[in-house]
């Protein structure tokens, strides 16, 4: 399940000379040592948020179709309008988009950036981005390609809200919505929402990225968050 933006998550240069093609989304947000060094961040959220967020979820799971349309046909870099289908109140609805939660910098981690067969990829001895090994981007950046599917929604990110846990920022959102089950056919396994984006914090400097996927079929929800140093 997407959170609203406000809760709110990598690659690097090709092997190939720089003047010899574009700069890519990425591009911006990565470190140029080809490795990212950083902290794992927990998020604190107060109780009555958490409550509010749950109810937030539990409503939505139960109209996915209509949240996949309200996602895809949402203007980039904004939060969805409120809709009574969210199942809670505008009110309450305000008050989530901008959550007493922080994060809190945890152990350290470093994943390295890597170049193989024409693709950005990740590797980490640190369990803690287990799931970034599975997910790589093509030479374009256009999309991010990863075991439940192609992340082909593309978001640029502006981030102007300084309550926000992450705070300021800017930085850009590749994201999927998970198909309804009543659409798929019988027997096709279930494949979950995800999201993955890059940004640069402000006035730290720091870079932040978050990939998260979303629970299903007996899973539970996969969240990384790391800020770390650019160069």
């Amino acid at each position: 399940m997407f959170r609203p933006l406000a809760l709110a998550s990598l690659a690097a240069l090709l092997a190939l000379p720089v003047a010899a093609r574009a700069d890519g989304p990425l591009d911006a947000y990565l470190p140029k040592s080809g490795s990212i060094e950083g902290h794992v961040m927990t998020l604190s959220v107060v109780p009555e948020d958490q409550a509010i967020d749950r109810q937030f979820r539990a409503a939505v799971a139960n109209n996915m179709d209509w949240f996949k349309k309200a996602v895809t046909g949402n203007k980039p870099g904004q939060p969805l309008p409120y809709d009574p289908r969210m199942g809670i109140t505008p009110a309450q609805y305000q008050q989530l988009q901008h959550m007493k939660a922080d994060f809190h910098p945890g152990a350290p981690i470093s994943i390295k950036v890597e170049h193989k067969d024409g693709k950005i990829a990740f590797s980490s001895s640190d369990p803690a981005a287990a799931g970034l090994a599975t997910v790589t981007f093509p030479a374009d950046e256009k999309v991010a390609e990863t075991p439940f599917g192609k992340l082909d929604i593309f978001n640029r990110i502006h981030q102007d809200d300084a309550r926000a846990p992450i705070g300021v920022w800017t930085g850009a959102e590749w994201a999927r919505v998970a198909p309804s089950r009543d659409d798929a056919p019988a027997g096709t396994p279930e494949t979950p929402s995800a999201k993955i984006a890059f940004g640069k914090r402000d006035p730290s400097g720091e870079g932040v990225m978050y990939y998260q996927v979303a629970p299903y079929e007996g899973h539970k929800e996969q969240s990384l968050v790391v800020f770390y140093k650019l160069d």
